[in-house]
């Protein structure tokens, strides 16, 4: 988990991922994210949002909680995207 946690920290610090329900959202519906994070503790609804949205991505699901998030990160939240291919296969290795 701590790996995991330290690539998505090296992804926010290039730029590369959006944290929260909006930026998610808006990064899914211009085609930018490659893969969806969601917590362990995060609500159906945001899956279920993403189902509908077409979003040919992966759905990725972490082992760690939206507080062990932003602690990590600096952001709570519990919805992230990874809108680079190399940082999502990364992620996705480590999952």
């Amino acid at each position: 988990m701590d790996k995991l946690l330290s690539l998505m920290g090296l992804c926010r610090r290039a730029g590369k991922l959006g944290v929260g329900h909006d930026a998610v959202f808006d990064a899914v519906r211009k085609g930018r994210a490659s893969a969806v994070i969601l917590t362990s503790d995060a609500s159906p609804r945001h899956e279920r949002e993403l189902s509908a949205a077409p979003f040919p991505g992966k759905i990725l699901h972490a082992g760690f909680t939206m507080e062990e998030a932003g602690l990590a990160l600096g952001k709570r939240s519990c919805i992230f995207s990874v809108e680079d291919e190399g940082f999502a296969n990364a992620i996705e290795k480590t999952l």
